[in-house]
């Protein structure tokens, strides 16, 4: 074999090596956030010596989301519980976690969609939350986010959900075949304020299977996605 050969097969080994290394850091990292998770919420959430109740229809104890509210390069993560116990009718406890999982606000009561803002206040990204189908403005003031949706402001989003259903209608994925377009609130948590989920049908599927797309609004943008994929 050849000098030149020696020294091909050798760098695409490297490069294979390391493709590998950071496939496997990057899921060492994904299973530290889980861990680092579960035990604050075991410590922080949880009274002593009591785990998480089962919850209806099989859901996860909890979901959540994680963004960069302050642009620090760190994430903070979002908690909305689904156990029993921290619901009642479909409305659950909520908790944010700062980037080193330390509660740093809750709310009562609250359910999906979690998104984030498009604005900033005071350094940190708003978040809306809806409570009995009405979406709030949350606001960072007083070195915290709100925590009492009776003083939040009210958000409303017709004319943007009306603009998100036209491009889910006229995308190529439900031009095709689909039928019986819905609005699905399932989103993943700390979705973007122009980001919507809709679940469609196709006319000539017996098994009538749902079909899902991600719309953004704010790009124009349109995929397929499965919905397994939008919880956590």
């Amino acid at each position: 074999m050849g000098h030149r050969h020696i020294v091909f097969y050798s760098i695409v080994i490297t490069v294979i090596a390391l493709v590998v290394f950071g496939l496997r850091e990057q899921e060492v990292h994904e299973q530290s956030i889980e861990e680092k998770l579960a035990s604050a919420i075991k410590k922080q959430i949880l009274p002593s010596d009591k785990t998480l109740s089962n919850t209806d229809q099989k859901l996860p104890y909890y979901l959540y989301g994680r963004a960069d509210l302050n642009n620090n390069g760190k994430e903070e993560t979002f908690v909305l519980m689904q156990s029993e116990s921290y619901c009642e009718q479909n409305e659950c406890k909520a908790y944010l976690f700062d980037d080193q999982y330390k509660i740093m606000a809750k709310w009562e009561k609250i359910q999906q969609p979690v998104l984030v803002g498009d604005d900033i206040n005071n350094g940190w990204k708003d978040i809306l939350l809806t409570s009995y189908n009405q979406t709030y403005l949350i606001q960072y003031t007083d070195k915290t986010y709100n925590e009492k949706l009776s003083t939040a402001l009210k958000y409303t989003d017709k004319a943007q959900a009306l603009e998100a259903v036209g491009l889910a209608i006229d995308s190529e994925y439900y031009q095709a075949n689909g039928t019986n377009l819905e609005l699905d609130y399932n989103q993943p948590i700390f979705d973007c304020q122009t980001c919507y989920l809709f679940s469609y049908e196709e006319l000539d599927n017996t098994n009538s299977q749902q079909h899902y797309l991600a719309v953004n609004v704010a790009t124009g943008s349109v995929r397929k996605v499965n919905h397994s994929q939008n919880k956590q």
